[in-house]
């Protein structure tokens, strides 16, 4: 009966007869019923009211007031999300008259005969949604980005209604809680406290959060900033050493911030909470930015890698205060709109902090890999990607947005200079405070003010897949010789990606330097002598693939290429890694020169990623006979540089990661135990209960004999409860027993044991690890199965995370008739989520198709 009631809702008031293809109330925020609500709907206010019970399993009783004003005449009836099950309603009352309580599609129907022109009043009653609200036994936290805010309580959920929070808690007492906004009131009595939070500024619904439960509150002021903090810190010792650097970190990202943009901090205050295995990084929630507790409290022996992450880390989250929370995209198809310029800030802001860093060579090691590692796959998506409804919102996150992004702004700010760009950006947010904008409104203020004509530079960096392939060709002239670049697009679209290429050409008696744009006149340099090897771009700004030609690749095969400057020896070894992926240089011989290279290595940036490669390559491009072919020696030199008196502290601890992921032989894994036992590295440096517990899982993984005991005595060992639940759920998919593994996959077909994704994705890290893959390969179809379901009930990069999880260490002919026929079987399959597969998959592809370049023939 209800399903009548409310398609007789919907048709009545739309005067209009029944059509399947109107996508006006179906799942989710169409981008038509999203242009009908902002089209009718203004000046909204939720005031929220949560009643959180001690026990995390019962329910919570919520209920809602939702003022709002009608501009014009509706036509249709005006949908509340709420996308429950449809028992959740408990009542509803519009402008104070009672109206039956519905659910369906995710929406509350409210006729318009009901509402006036002018101020309207909606009351709900509701058990609150779970979807999003992590509960967990003492402490509890909203994660509502993309479009999850619905899940739990009714709105108006989609970005560009912005609206003004009012919540009202009531908690066990003993509970802390934080909130976007201030504390209004704070009282206790019979055993419940009541705080309530002000209504502050507007906010778009996905900026909505609070977090409660038994968490420790910091207080404290830095420059003249308030600031407060939440954590669940039991290692009293680790947050102290830790809090300073936290608390300055987060001061000098906001003066930053207000003197790039010239806007002071623009909410009502300023705070943030430290949650154990949270799913992201970071989300900046205005108010109450939250963050993954191990991101921010680091290790006594932190290595400047890990330093300038967090430093990156708080300032990404920073920068969206303005670039994001302040002025925030009009619909998530431009959602990297805001994630580019936090990420773009945050590589400026970090540059003070660390003055002995080669910046422009982090940079280039932290956003080319990552985006190359999408836009080379049969699975590259544009930055800017369509979206029809913001349920497929989540998909649209991912290496392109958050790494291809601020590459393709760095190339803006090449073309209009640094103060023009920052002029523009400053109108741009003075124009849109506290309202919405879209990237083509961006774009027109920065023509604008810069004079730069932007449209067909737009169009190819930012609506396109993909990226050129470069080739260098050398040939022999009157005067001397010509090395000349040619622009291709794998995909035979004919496209030309504009941009200004800064080549060096070596030869035996010096180097030249030349200029030129590949694909015009101006795309040659001559030379009087033979070139020995030639780097396209030696500032590492340029973006795509440079395939070695063949002096560049013989050169690299006989003799390690070493070069002076750091930013361009990163330059050379990332083009050398797109070089052996598709297929130009061996593995091997690319693993034995990485390896001989790093033990070499001074700077620390290029260091990290050169271990870095080592380990993929290891594991994901050598065959088992050439990993014990060449596993053996490296174990050996790695274990000497570990022993090395002259090693600092965290250098000790970045080369014990990469042994502890290199060892193979009977020796290596007896070292691995002797550390275990001791619990410390030679020279005496302690190890962590973190690090213990990943080498105890490793020494699970790789069979040592007492693993079982390994397993129990380090369980015994772990002093936090929450990384002892951990631990224990982890377990499993290293048991050396298949049966157990088996009964652990299974159980992830329950969402329930889904809910710590952090957890889930480490356990299919190891159990899909290429030692376990000739045993794992059957999971991956049922795996593939369920992918369609995790969209929905995950958050926004456990589906890509899920994905990878289960395919990136695959390399077999069954595995790759699984995975294409998966997808030929359904050809209806979800686009976004058909992306996400190619992406994982694509070692996979390379290793079992043809073609130039392997997968960059799209």
């Amino acid at each position: 009966m209800k399903n009548y009631i409310w398609a007789a809702l919907l048709l009545i008031a739309a005067g209009c007869s029944a059509d399947s293809s109107d996508s006006f109330g179906e799942q989710g925020v169409s981008r038509k019923l999203a242009d009908y609500r902002k089209e009718h709907l203004g000046d909204v206010h939720y005031s929220l009211c949560f009643a959180i019970p001690a026990l995390s399993q019962e329910a919570i009783p919520g209920s809602a007031e939702i003022e709002f004003k009608v501009k014009n005449r509706l036509r249709k009836p005006l949908l509340i999300d709420f996308n429950v099950p449809d028992d959740h309603l408990i009542s509803l009352t519009v402008n104070g008259i009672t109206q039956p309580a519905l659910v369906e599609n995710g929406h509350i129907a409210i006729l318009p005969a009901g509402l006036v022109k002018g101020v309207n009043r909606v009351e709900l009653a509701f058990r609150t949604g779970e979807q999003s609200l992590n509960r967990n036994d003492d402490y509890l936290y909203t994660l509502l980005v993309p479009d999850r805010a619905s899940t739990m309580f009714p709105c108006f959920d989609q970005p560009d209604i912005k609206a003004r929070f009012s919540l009202t808690l009531e908690l066990p007492e003993g509970f802390e809680a934080i909130s976007n906004n201030s504390i209004e009131s704070d009282t206790s009595a019979n055993g419940t406290r009541q705080m309530r939070f002000s209504a502050g500024k507007p906010i778009s619904t996905y900026l909505f959060a609070f977090a409660a439960g038994r968490f420790e509150r910091v207080v404290t002021e830095k420059g003249g900033i308030s600031m407060e903090m939440l954590h669940r810190e039991t290692d009293t010792a680790a947050l102290n050493r830790n809090l300073g650097e936290i608390f300055s970190l987060h001061e000098s990202s906001v003066k930053w911030m207000e003197e790039y943009t010239g806007i002071p901090y623009p909410f009502d205050k300023f705070g943030f909470v430290l949650i154990p295995s949270f799913q992201y990084g970071g989300m900046e929630h205005p108010g109450a930015i939250f963050y993954r507790a191990s991101s921010l409290v680091l290790e006594q022996s932190a290595t400047v890698t890990e330093q300038m992450s967090r430093a990156s880390l708080i300032a990404h989250e920073t920068s969206h205060i303005w670039f994001g929370d302040l002025v925030t995209m009009r619909w998530f198809d431009d959602v990297w709109l805001k994630e580019v310029f936090a990420g773009y800030m945050a590589d400026k802001m970090v540059n003070p902090s660390f003055p002995n860093v080669n910046h422009e060579l982090r940079f280039l090691l932290s956003r080319y890999p990552a985006a190359y590692a999408v836009d080379r796959t049969r699975g590259s998506n544009p930055i800017l990607q369509e979206l029809d409804n913001l349920r497929n919102a989540g998909s649209v996150y991912g290496g392109i947005i958050y790494n291809k992004a601020p590459i393709v702004m760095k190339h803006l700010e090449r073309m209009t200079g640094d103060k023009l760009l920052r002029d523009s950006l400053r109108e741009y947010l003075l124009r849109y405070s506290f309202g919405n904008a879209s990237w083509d409104e961006l774009i027109a203020i920065i023509e604008e003010i810069s004079g730069v004509t932007l449209g067909e530079w737009s169009n190819i960096w930012v609506r396109e897949p993909g990226m050129p392939v470069v080739n260098t060709r050398i040939e022999r002239s009157e005067q001397g010789f010509i090395t000349s670049f040619s622009v291709t697009d794998p995909a035979g679209k004919g496209r030309i990606w504009p941009q200004q290429l800064n080549a060096k050409v070596i030869t035996e008696e010096g180097d030249f330097h030349g200029s030129c744009i590949p694909g015009t006149d101006s795309s040659f340099i001559a030379t009087e002598l033979q070139p020995l090897f030639v780097i396209p771009d030696t500032p590492g700004i340029a973006y795509g693939f440079f395939a070695f030609d063949s002096a560049t690749i013989s050169l690299f095969t006989d003799t390690l290429m070493t070069v002076d400057e750091p930013l361009v020896r990163g330059v050379v070894w990332l083009n050398a890694n797109e070089n052996m992926i598709n297929g130009l240089i061996s593995p091997v011989v690319f693993f034995k020169r990485a390896m001989q290279q790093s033990l070499a290595e001074s700077d620390e940036v290029l260091l990290n990623y050169l271990q870095g490669r080592v380990n993929s390559v290891f594991w994901n491009h050598l065959n088992e006979d050439e990993r014990h072919i060449t596993g053996e020696q490296a174990e050996a030199e790695v274990w000497k540089k570990i022993e090395s008196t002259a090693l600092s502290a965290p250098l000790r601890r970045s080369w014990f990661n990469l042994y502890r992921s290199l060892a193979l032989t009977d020796h290596a894994i007896q070292n691995l135990y002797g550390v275990w036992q001791t619990g410390t590295l030679p020279g005496g440096q302690t190890l962590s209960e973190d690090e213990l517990c990943i080498l105890a899982l490793t020494l699970a993984l790789k069979g040592h004999a007492g693993s079982v005991s390994i397993l129990s005595l380090q369980a015994e060992r772990i002093k936090s409860s929450e990384r002892h639940k951990r631990f224990s759920f982890v377990v499993p998919s290293v048991s050396g027993s298949q049966q157990i593994r088996d009964d652990f996959f299974s159980s992830l077909a329950d969402k329930t044991n889904r809910e710590k994704e952090p957890w889930v994705l480490e356990a299919l890290g190891y159990l899909h690890h290429p030692i376990r893959a000739e045993n794992s390969e059957k999971y991956i179809l049922p795996s593939l199965e369920m992918l369609e379901e995790i969209k929905f009930t995950g958050d926004i990069f456990f589906p890509a995370g899920w994905a990878g999880s289960i395919l990136g260490s695959y390399r077999t002919r069954s595995a790759y008739e699984t995975v294409s026929g998966f997808l030929e079987e359904r050809p209806g399959y979800p686009s976004d989520l058909r992306l996400k597969i190619l992406q994982a998959a694509d070692n996979l592809y390379r290793h079992n198709t043809t073609g130039t370049y392997n997968s960059l023939n799209r």
